[in-house]
C-alpha cells in the first residue's frame, strides 16, 4: 500500500521531513509520483541549512556559474563538469530551487574531496615575476616587477587589459567593487577604475615601498618601509593621518571592523583604531619578526620567525597561549571561528584549537609552506615544488594532492569553485584550476 495515497498531503510532508538527505534521495528514485512529492523546497531547504549551505542559495552563484568554456586539461579523466537538467519532454517537473542547490553543492564538495579539477592554460604576459594578485571570481588582476598591471578574463584565459603607469614593482593590490588600488615600490598608491583600467588618481606621502594595505570603510590604511601607518580618505583623495609606533618595517597587516593589526620586524604587534587614528596597544613576546597575523575582534593570532604562534586578548592586552611545535619559521596562517592553521618552512601545516593545543600536524609538503586558504569545508595549502594539498582540517585527513599544478607558486587565491596561483618565476605566470 502506498502511504502517500492514503494520508493527507500535510502528513506525508511531515513524514518526509524526518528523512535524512540520503533517504529522501532514495525515496525520490522509486517512482515519478514519489519524486514529485519529494521535490519541494521546504524539504531540501532543511537539509541545506543542516549542512551550512544556506549561503549558496542566498547569493545564487552556484546556480548561475558556468563551466569554463576554454580548452582545459582534465586531470586523470575525472571531469569536474556537472550537468543537471530535466528534458522538455519529460514527465518530471523542474527541480525545485533547494534540491537543485543541494545536488550541485554536494557534487562541488565531492570534486574537492576526490581531486576532480581541470587546469586552464597558463595566463602569460608578464615579463617579470608576478608580485601581487587579486580576484573577484571572474577576473584576476595581477601586478609584477615589470611595472605593469594586467586584467585577465578567467573564462577565456586571456589578458583583456594592460596598464602601464607604475614606476616600479607593484607590491600589493586591493580590489573592491569597481575600484582597484595598488601599492608600489615607488612609494605611491594608485586608484584605478576596473571597468576601463584608467588611473583615477594617485596618492603620495610614503617615503618607502608601500607593501601592505587594507580598506576600513572609505579609509585606506597603508604601511610602508618608512615604518609609518597612513590613513587616506578616498572620497577626498587625501591623507588624513600618520600613525607611528613600530621601530622597524611592518611585515604583515590585517583588519576587522574599525581596527587594524600590524606585525613588524621589531618583533611586536600593534592594534590601531582607525576611527580615532590612534595606537591602542602594543603586544610583545615574539623574539623574531612577526610574519603573519589574524584578527576577528575578539582574538589576535600572530605567527613569527621564532617558530611560535601566539593567541592574544586584544584589550586589556594579554598573551593567552603560546603555540609551540613548528621547528622553523611560521610563514603563513589562516583561521576561522573554530581552528587556526599555520604553515612553516619546516614543511608542515599544523591545525590548532583556540585553547592553544595542536590538533593535527599535516605532512606532505617539501620546502616552505607559503600559502593557506581556510573555509568551512576544507583547508588548502600551497608550497614549494609546485605542491598544493587539500585537507579535511576537521579530521586531519589529506583529501588529495594537486598532482598537475603547472608551476611554482608563492601567491594563492581560492573560492568555492576555483584555485588560482601565481608563480615566483620569471617571466611570471598565473595558473587557474577549476573544480566546477
Amino acid at each position: 500500500m502506498d502511504f502517500t495515497e492514503c494520508l493527507q498531503p500535510e502528513l506525508v510532508d511531515m513524514i518526509l521531513s524526518y528523512f535524512t538527505d540520503k533517504e529522501l534521495c532514495t525515496f525520490s528514485e522509486c517512482c515519478v509520483q514519489w519524486r514529485e512529492i519529494s521535490n519541494k523546497d521546504h524539504l531540501w531547504l532543511h537539509h541545506c541549512m543542516a549542512k551550512g549551505w544556506l549561503r549558496y542559495g542566498l547569493d545564487g552563484d552556484i546556480l548561475t556559474e558556468n563551466h569554463l568554456n576554454i580548452s582545459m586539461t582534465n586531470v586523470a579523466g575525472n571531469s569536474p563538469v556537472f550537468k543537471l537538467f530535466v528534458s522538455e519532454g519529460s514527465r518530471l517537473s523542474p527541480l525545485c530551487k533547494w534540491k537543485n542547490i543541494y545536488i550541485r553543492v554536494h557534487h562541488l564538495h565531492k570534486n574537492w574531496r576526490k581531486g576532480r579539477y581541470s587546469v586552464s592554460p597558463l595566463l602569460k604576459g608578464h615579463t617579470e615575476k608576478v608580485t601581487a594578485m587579486a580576484c573577484n571570481g571572474k577576473f584576476v588582476v595581477s601586478g609584477s616587477e615589470d611595472k605593469t598591471l594586467r586584467l585577465w578574463d578567467i573564462s577565456q584565459a586571456t589578458c583583456v587589459r594592460k596598464l602601464d603607469g607604475h614606476m616600479d614593482t607593484i607590491t600589493k593590490i586591493i580590489w573592491k567593487g569597481n575600484t582597484i588600488i595598488t601599492g608600489c615600490e615607488d612609494s605611491s598608491l594608485r586608484v584605478i577604475d576596473s571597468n576601463d583600467f584608467r588611473i583615477l588618481f594617485s596618492l603620495q606621502g610614503h617615503s618607502g615601498s608601500v607593501d601592505h594595505m587594507t580598506l576600513v570603510g572609505k579609509v585606506l590604511v597603508t604601511a610602508a618601509t618608512d615604518r609609518t601607518i597612513r590613513l587616506w580618505y578616498l572620497p577626498d583623495r587625501k591623507l588624513i593621518h600618520i600613525m607611528r609606533g613600530h621601530e622597524q618595517e611592518v611585515e604583515c597587516m590585517c583588519s576587522f571592523g574599525n581596527h587594524v593589526v600590524t606585525g613588524s620586524w621589531d618583533h611586536t604587534l600593534a592594534l590601531w583604531d582607525v576611527e580615532h587614528a590612534e595606537l591602542v596597544h602594543m603586544y610583545e613576546g615574539h623574539t623574531e619578526v612577526v610574519t603573519c597575523c589574524w584578527y576577528n575582534g575578539e582574538r589576535i593570532v600572530s605567527g613569527s620567525a621564532d617558530g611560535d604562534l601566539r593567541i592574544w586578548r586584544p584589550s586589556p592586552p594579554k598573551c593567552l597561549h603560546v603555540l609551540q611545535g613548528h621547528e622553523a619559521d611560521v610563514y603563513c596562517l589562516a583561521a576561522n571561528t573554530s581552528v587556526i592553521a599555520s604553515g612553516s618552512s619546516d614543511s608542515t601545516v599544523r591545525v590548532w584549537g583556540f585553547d592553544g593545543k595542536c590538533r593535527y600536524t599535516l605532512n606532505g609538503h617539501l620546502g616552505v609552506v607559503r600559502c593557506l586558504h581556510l573555509c568551512e569545508e576544507r583547508l588548502v595549502s600551497g608550497g614549494d615544488q609546485k605542491k598544493v594539498i587539500v585537507w579535511d582540517y576537521k579530521t586531519g585527513e589529506q583529501m588529495n594532492i594537486v598532482h598537475r599544478h603547472p608551476s611554482l607558486l608563492h601567491l594563492m587565491w581560492a573560492n568555492e569553485t576555483k584555485l588560482i596561483t601565481a608563480s615566483p618565476e620569471r617571466p611570471g605566470t598565473i595558473a587557474v584550476l577549476s573544480y566546477w
